[in-house]
């Protein structure tokens, strides 16, 4: 399957009426400290408090548009030990099928959708901003932007220690671990999925930008006090990134900032 913007357009349908149409929300305070108009996707309001629910949904219902399904298993800790080959164990013991958190083309036009939104609701935006694990979400809305509106820059937020410029140029990954150790716990993933992988090459190689904890913890402090919207440390990571940067000298005046989710285990608040 390709991941193209029909394909996009028909988990819209697919899922209608099942899923959030997240709104857009803006900030003064930001505006001032980002030097730029900001407006804020607000995944974070999606069922289950994260975008995830698009593609899971779109993939299962999927299945279930093809054939009878009894049953799905799915990792979600990116940072468990074995997780591929205990899902591939239980799908076979149980008769399950298998959908991979990011690296399905089902997932990620599922994704998808988000960008699909945002064109809709910031028609005039220069740039989308968007926090980068493995891959899905981040491939998703940038395929559909790249073909929908190739005018729309994206940028990839990365937390330090993931090096995806080097991964996207060369290819290869040397360091021996599969996690980034952040803050941004839903975002520690180190590579990007083989399906993701080409996308990202193609349009965001050299718009990568790279941020520390505490850039992140600034930004995450900055959405929490200025729009009272609590979200995740992996949420703040695009407006750590625009924070980074001069959006002037990068032509940008309307940045779009994927709030990408808002489970926070309040025992443990960075």
């Amino acid at each position: 399957m390709v991941i193209c913007a029909e394909e996009v357009e028909k988990a819209r349908h697919r899922f209608a009426g099942r899923i959030h149409r997240t709104p857009v929300i803006t900030c003064e305070s930001i505006d001032k400290v980002a030097g730029c108009k900001v407006f804020m996707k607000c995944e974070h309001l999606q069922k289950t408090g994260s975008f995830k629910a698009r593609g899971a949904l779109n993939a299962v219902q999927k299945m279930k548009d093809e054939g009878p399904v009894k049953g799905v298993v799915r990792y979600l800790l990116l940072h468990c030990l074995y997780r591929e080959e205990t899902c591939a164990r239980l799908a076979k013991e149980l008769n399950y099928q298998v959908v991979e958190p990011f690296n399905n083309p089902d997932v990620i036009c599922g994704q998808g959708t988000i960008g699909a939104e945002i064109v809709e609701q910031v028609p005039d935006a220069d740039a989308v901003f968007l926090a980068v694990g493995g891959g899905g979400m981040a491939s998703g809305i940038t395929a559909y932007i790249a073909e929908v509106r190739p005018d729309i820059k994206v940028y990839l937020v990365e937390p330090e220690g993931k090096e995806l410029t080097a991964y996207l140029t060369n290819g290869e990954i040397t360091p021996e671990r599969d996690v980034v150790d952040t803050v941004a716990d839903g975002i520690r993933v180190l590579k990007v999925g083989e399906y993701c992988y080409p996308i990202l090459k193609k349009s965001c190689t050299d718009k990568v930008i790279t941020v520390s904890d505490d850039e992140i913890r600034a930004a995450l402090k900055l959405i929490w006090t200025r729009t009272k919207q609590r979200v995740e440390p992996s949420a703040a990571v695009p407006l750590a990134g625009l924070l980074k940067v001069s959006p002037s000298e990068l032509g940008v005046k309307k940045a779009v900032l994927l709030l990408c989710g808002g489970n926070v285990d309040l025992d443990f608040v960075p």
